[in-house]
């Protein structure tokens, strides 16, 4: 293996961790909505990502990585289920296929309304997305955005709550707009 080669699986490498990386919270949320247990589908996650990274070869870049991950997750909550059942713990079948599909629906979901998110987002003023951006950090409560801005906290939630209303009402509006032929 020569240099460029090298520096291109490292390339790919390091990708595939970043996309590991960003599907975490997600493949969580999908692995514990089949689960129901948190200490379960945290070790799922595990055996799940080990899968991932193990796998990481037979991903076809440019597709749904989202999917992938899921039909891998579901293959190792299957596994987990099959340990389970030899321990006489049984769940249904039917049952665990239909919570799969509505998880897997809500995460399509979830992406076409943070996809109109971000659009909505930069349609607010400057002074709104700030005002939401900061609510939204680490240390963004409203009474120290209250005091850093010189208003109220009642004032400021007001302001919130309307910049909310406005998102909300722009992202049904983008999504209703997608839905039409």
């Amino acid at each position: 293996m020569n240099d460029d080669d090298n520096q291109a699986a490292k390339m790919e490498s390091e990708e595939h961790v970043r996309l590991i990386a960003q599907a975490q919270r997600r493949v969580y949320a999908f692995i514990f909505s089949l689960v129901g247990h948190s200490t379960d589908a945290d070790d799922i996650l595990q055996e799940t990502n080990v899968i991932l990274w193990r796998k990481r070869e037979t991903y076809e870049r440019g597709t749904n990585y989202f999917a992938w991950a899921f039909a891998i997750a579901r293959l190792q909550v299957l596994a987990h289920r099959s340990r389970q059942d030899r321990r006489g713990m049984t769940f249904d079948d039917d049952l665990l296929e239909e919570i799969a599909k509505a998880a897997s629906t809500e995460s399509e979901q979830y992406d076409r309304r943070n996809i109109a998110l971000q659009g909505c987002l930069q349609k607010l003023t400057s002074i709104q997305r700030d005002l939401i951006t900061r609510r939204y950090q680490p240390d963004g409560a409203v009474n120290s955005l209250a005091t850093d801005i010189g208003k109220t906290s009642k004032a400021v939630s007001e302001s919130l709550r309307r910049v909310r209303e406005k998102l909300r009402h722009c992202i049904e509006r983008t999504l209703a707009a997608e839905a039409r032929p």
